[in-house]
């Protein structure tokens, strides 16, 4: 969150509140320092740039069951990877309840990204990451629901990568009120690998965009947040000139009937929206805007995402 926007947002409360306008009434968001902003707003890009880079050269996702999961290149394998980076038969991931380990085939010329050579047995989630030629490894999630993604760090697609953006706008900068649940809701949130996970929802994101009243379920924070919400929204640019699938935006949080800032010059990319093989959640229905949103990170022309 932009350090600008958290110094603003109580600022915004305090004036809302002080002046007690009623709750129909739509407080513009508070100024901001015009440089400051524009070199936070460029930190952003460069965030953007870097989940793009990470994400773009993911080759595949795999579930760990628990026992012994082969991987190498050979296509008949549960885990297929490039024949460039890998033998027919490289090793085999062995998950033991939230553990993993890596047992190499011999001259599989597996290494950590330190440099340090494995040619035994040995803990995938200990350690600096395991890479085979130019494949990456991550392992992630917790059971049932382990996975284990490839990266390769060798895809054309890395050269000249430049993430776009709509122009900076101040009028997507926007007030909106948080209307907190009376009793917070559950609501099972689906992900791009097919799985689901209960969550709960603790109020809505009341705001204008575009001369409409438009509102945005939020969820709670599994992490505490920070001191910020977390939304996910789907408009009518997706498919179009933005991600098909979904964008993300924070926004400093306040307490029920309190007023912040939603700056969709900040809507970002999740990195599903460059491939297909990563683990993201999915927006709520309700979380659908019915109006365009150009502001924010745009689609990128050669990504591999993910498609509902």
């Amino acid at each position: 969150m932009l350090t600008t926007r958290r110094a603003a947002h109580a600022a915004l409360v305090f004036a809302v509140c002080a002046a007690g306008c009623a709750r129909d009434e739509w407080p513009s968001p508070p100024p901001v320092d015009d440089a400051k902003y524009r070199q936070e707003y460029a930190e952003f890009k460069k965030s953007q740039q870097e989940t793009a880079q990470y994400a773009l050269p993911i080759v595949g996702t795999w579930r760990l069951p628990d026992g012994d999961t082969p991987f190498g290149s050979d296509p008949d394998l549960p885990i297929v990877l490039p024949a460039k980076a890998s033998l027919a038969r490289a090793g085999t991931f062995r998950r033991t309840g939230d553990g993993v380990t890596v047992i190499p085939a011999p001259n599989a010329q597996l290494r950590r990204e330190d440099g340090t050579t494995v040619t035994s047995a040995a803990r995938v989630d200990e350690g600096p990451p395991l890479v085979m030629g130019s494949v990456h490894f991550d392992v992630y999630g917790a059971p049932p629901d382990v996975f284990v993604s490839g990266r390769d760090e060798s895809d054309p697609a890395l050269e000249d990568l430049h993430v776009e953006t709509y122009p900076l706008d101040p009028k997507w900068r926007v007030a909106a009120r948080f209307d907190a649940f009376e009793t917070p809701r559950p609501i099972r949130i689906a992900t791009t690998q097919g799985t689901f996970h209960d969550a709960t929802a603790i109020g809505q994101l009341v705001f204008r965009l575009n001369g409409q009243e438009h509102r945005l379920t939020v969820p709670e924070a599994e992490d505490g947040g920070n001191g910020s919400f977390f939304v996910m929204f789907k408009d009518e640019t997706n498919g179009k000139t933005t991600f098909s699938g979904y964008r993300m935006l924070s926004a400093p949080a306040v307490k029920n009937g309190e007023w912040t800032v939603l700056d969709f010059n900040l809507a970002s990319n999740p990195p599903c929206a460059y491939s297909k093989f990563t683990l993201c959640p999915l927006p709520p229905k309700e979380n659908r805007l019915a109006t365009k949103v150009e502001a924010g990170v745009k689609r990128h022309p050669t990504a591999r995402g993910y498609s509902e």
